[in-house]
């Protein structure tokens, strides 16, 4: 089985260029440890929810803006 993995820097790329499908990807990715992490951090889960959320929303609004610039 011949299995290619897409690298996190193409999906990002393919986001900027216009591909929502492609955040989704690196979101689901990334998302259990960037959880669990967050998690372990504040010991709330509606807390860690909540950063969890806003951590992907700022990334994202982030690297939009730089490629805009």
């Amino acid at each position: 089985m011949n299995v290619q993995v897409v690298s996190d820097q193409k999906l990002l790329n393919c986001y900027l260029s216009g591909d929502r499908n492609a955040i989704s990807q690196l979101i689901e990715r990334h998302s259990r440890r960037v959880r669990d992490y967050i998690q372990m951090m504040v010991k709330d889960g509606d807390v860690a929810d909540d950063i969890f959320q806003e951590t992907f929303i700022k990334a994202c609004l982030l690297y939009t803006s730089d490629a805009a610039d």
